[in-house]
């Protein structure tokens, strides 16, 4: 584009808007910055306990619906006055077509495919045709993967409720590395890594990944999310880990920062506001999900909170009229009305309920996991 002041861009129908014009007609400037649509074009192959996707087995989306879904996101996209991006998930390898759906995903024009690359393998090695399937993302400059490691063996294939399934991700992480691909290593930590420290050292050094990444896993109120709560490791467990996982001429991540426990919401809400405020700051990312049936949510994969229209019948300018409207939902108000919150004494008495030093990602996850506590209603339906 010539001017980004001048700039006009097609809508649907024929009529083009500028940039300026996508923010007006009536609707409040959005703290909005980011949308990602996760396109599930087929389930996984895992029941990780972790997942605060709702992933697991399920139907996959025909080529047809998915050519046809991406053609109107594109569309959408460009009546959007934020970027938009698109992630395929839950385990896009199951797909019969995956090559012709990362060609379509890297051709498209106004949303830009994000490659997460993280994969559990099994879908990759079942395959017959795997070899083509690796060339069709190495072809279109998709290259760097990864698997995620939950232990030893028996821990791993617990956590994730698939026997065998640590054997093939390690098997699948070499025969994609041979293929050309850059491998990583996701490490989600759990209760069992302090034991299974030199078996996970062992993997590595064996695997020898181009990065590593040690993972505290979330807490958001998903179905299935409480099912890992047994397995969650304590901030001394990781700190202890600080030896193990670095390997040399390696990039490897340090132990993540912003770790919270319950005991340090509890100290923050003995001297500090409500929680509610929380819910009421504006965020910048949104997301949706676009399901293998083709209707199309505002929320995470498993935090849908309102639908917006099947892809089959979409109308494109009000979809896109009615997503500048919301507001971001990554955090927060995407899970919980702020009108139901409890107050600062019920969260603690909840927190308390909570062993004070397990590790969550972020304070957000601390306050999710007390209020899973208190049985307060969310927004998923």
């Amino acid at each position: 584009m010539n001017n980004e002041d001048e700039s006009t861009l097609p809508q649907q129908g024929g009529k083009n808007m500028t940039r300026d014009e996508k923010r007006s007609n009536d609707i409040p400037e959005s703290a909005v910055k980011t949308c990602n649509f996760d396109l599930i074009v087929a389930g996984c192959n895992t029941r990780c306990r972790h997942c605060y996707v709702n992933g697991g087995p399920g139907g996959m989306m025909p080529l047809a619906d998915f050519l046809d879904a991406l053609e109107k996101l594109d569309a959408l996209a460009e009546l959007l006055p934020y970027e938009a991006e698109f992630t395929l998930d839950n385990e896009p390898m199951n797909h019969p077509d995956i090559g012709v759906i990362i060609h379509a995903a890297a051709a498209a024009e106004h949303i830009r495919y994000f490659h997460h690359g993280m994969t559990a393998g099994i879908a990759l090695m079942a395959r017959k045709d795997r070899e083509k399937v690796m060339r069709a993302y190495l072809d279109r400059g998709f290259r760097d993967f990864g698997i995620t490691v939950h232990g030893n063996v028996a821990h791993h294939d617990m956590i994730v409720r698939r026997e065998g399934a640590r054997r093939t991700a390690s098997e699948a992480a070499e025969y994609m590395r041979a293929c050309g691909a850059e491998i990583g290593v996701s490490l989600m930590f759990n209760r069992f890594f302090r034991e299974d420290a030199d078996e996970i050292d062992a993997l590595l050094e064996r695997l020898r990944p181009d990065w590593i990444y040690i993972a505290v896993p979330n807490f958001t109120p998903h179905k299935n999310m409480m099912d890992f709560e047994p397995f969650r490791g304590t901030l001394e467990a990781l700190h202890g880990l600080r030896t193990h996982f670095a390997l040399r001429g390696q990039r490897n991540e340090k132990p993540p920062e912003g770790v919270f426990t319950p005991g340090m919401l509890i100290k923050r809400l003995e001297g500090g506001p409500d929680i509610a405020e929380l819910f009421l700051q504006p965020q910048d990312e949104m997301y949706l999900t676009v399901h293998p049936d083709g209707n199309l949510f505002y929320g995470n994969t498993g935090a849908e909170t309102e639908c917006l229209g099947n892809m089959r019948t979409l109308d494109i300018p009000a979809a896109a009229r009615r997503i500048r409207e919301l507001p971001g939902n990554r955090d927060w108000g995407a899970f919980y009305d702020a009108g139901l919150l409890p107050g600062r004494e019920e969260m603690i008495r909840a927190l308390k309920r909570v062993p004070g030093d397990l590790a969550y990602s972020d304070m957000a996850s601390v306050v999710y996991r007390a209020l899973a506590e208190t049985g307060i209603p969310t927004k998923i339906k």
